[in-house]
């Protein structure tokens, strides 16, 4: 095993960037410039899902590198942003790129001074600072300069803005939705996530548990399942699709995201409910 100073990441002997590479259909060069980033973060969104199916089926998630690398390369799955970034993390490592933990909040409010952080994102030293993120479901799909501004990154405008107490603020907007999330430039370790992950998996009001979630970034479009609504968007529409039975769940999921997990379909009631819970409550 091995040890980074800058990261807990541990891996096995066993554990083949060559496998990583098929996994997420890349076969292009690997020089650590920006180029070769910004490709391996669009295979890796085209190929990998942003998914919380085990969090659903109360299935213990563990965010360590060989457990994500298992679950991710070897079991074709996705995950949540501290599995599919420190899985990246390890990747960009063994190709030669200078790359760091950032702890981000999620959330429109500031964060207050004792919250834990709840996201994972990666700061890249490339030709200068870059923001990477391949664990926020799919939204940023390049990497971006760490400079306050805006850009386009279809169908989304992604910006930075420094915000007092040395935060900095991601958003990204689709007509007149926007998300996003805080961050510093600390380097942190994987363990500082450690309480966010438990929480996220065992308290009935979080996010995790009360919503299924896939997503998957295609060249041009981004499609997005929550609970039993499929929307499909790209720069020019937003198409949304209501799923309506726990075959069309499966087979979304499948036909979709690349996810095969016909296991899911005993939690269909749980969505049908929220559903109904949702939109007619």
């Amino acid at each position: 095993m091995r040890h980074h100073l800058n990261a807990v990441i541990w891996e096995r002997a066993d554990m083949d960037l060559k496998k990583y590479r098929e996994r997420i259909g890349y076969s292009g060069p690997l020089r650590p410039d920006r180029a070769t980033l910004d490709a391996l973060i669009k295979a890796q969104l085209r190929m990998v899902a942003f998914e919380n199916l085990d969090q659903q089926m109360g299935v213990p998630v563990s965010n360590s590198l060989i457990s994500t690398y298992d679950k991710v390369v070897l079991r074709r799955r996705g995950g949540w942003c501290f599995e599919l970034n420190t899985l990246f993390q390890w990747a960009l490592r063994k190709i030669g790129f200078e790359v760091s933990a950032l702890a981000g909040f999620v959330g429109q409010d500031k964060p207050t001074k004792n919250q834990k952080p709840d996201h994972m994102l990666l700061k890249v030293d490339c030709d200068g600072p870059l923001l990477v993120d391949v664990g926020f479901g799919g939204g940023m799909s390049a990497s971006v300069p760490l400079l306050p501004g805006a850009i386009l990154q279809q169908p989304y405008r992604i910006a930075l803005t420094n915000e007092r107490g040395g935060f900095i603020r991601y958003s990204e907007r689709l007509s007149d939705t926007e998300t996003g999330f805080w961050f510093t430039l600390e380097n942190v370790e994987a363990s500082v996530f450690e309480p966010a992950s438990r929480n996220l998996q065992t308290d009935p009001n979080s996010p995790f548990l009360r919503t299924l979630t896939a997503q998957r970034r295609y060249p041009g479009k981004h499609v997005i399942l929550r609970g039993l609504v499929k929307k499909t968007i790209d720069a020019e529409s937003i198409h949304e699709e209501i799923l309506s039975s726990s075959q069309a769940l499966v087979d979304c999921l499948k036909g979709d995201f690349d996810l095969t997990v016909p296991e899911i379909a005993a939690c269909w009631t749980k969505l049908k409910q929220r559903h109904q819970d949702l939109f007619t409550g």
